[in-house]
C-alpha cells in the first residue's frame, strides 16, 4: 500500500467514525466544516470524493438531486 492509499483509507475511516458518531445529513459543506475545526485543510474536491466512496462501499445511501445531494448512514441490512 502507497503512503497516498495509506493516509486516504485513515481520511476515510475517520470520517465514517465521525458520521457515526454524529448521525444525520452529510454533505460536501459538513466535511469541511468537521474537517476545519479539527485543524485540517481540507479540499472540497476530496471532502465529495470520499462521501461518494463512502458511499460506494455501501456505508453510506446517496440522497437528493445533483445540486442538493447528501448521503446518510446505510442501514446494516442494506449493505451488500
Amino acid at each position: 500500500m502507497t503512503q497516498h492509499a495509506s493516509s486516504r483509507e485513515q481520511r476515510l475511516e475517520q470520517l465514517l467514525v465521525t458520521i457515526r458518531t454524529h448521525g444525520g445529513r452529510w454533505t460536501t459543506q459538513r466535511v469541511l466544516d468537521v474537517r476545519r475545526r479539527h485543524g485540517q485543510a481540507p479540499c472540497r474536491t476530496t471532502a465529495r470524493l470520499d462521501l461518494v466512496e463512502l458511499a460506494r462501499r455501501g456505508h453510506l445511501l446517496t440522497c437528493g438531486p445533483d445540486s442538493g445531494r447528501y448521503y446518510v448512514l446505510a442501514r446494516k441490512d442494506s449493505r451488500s
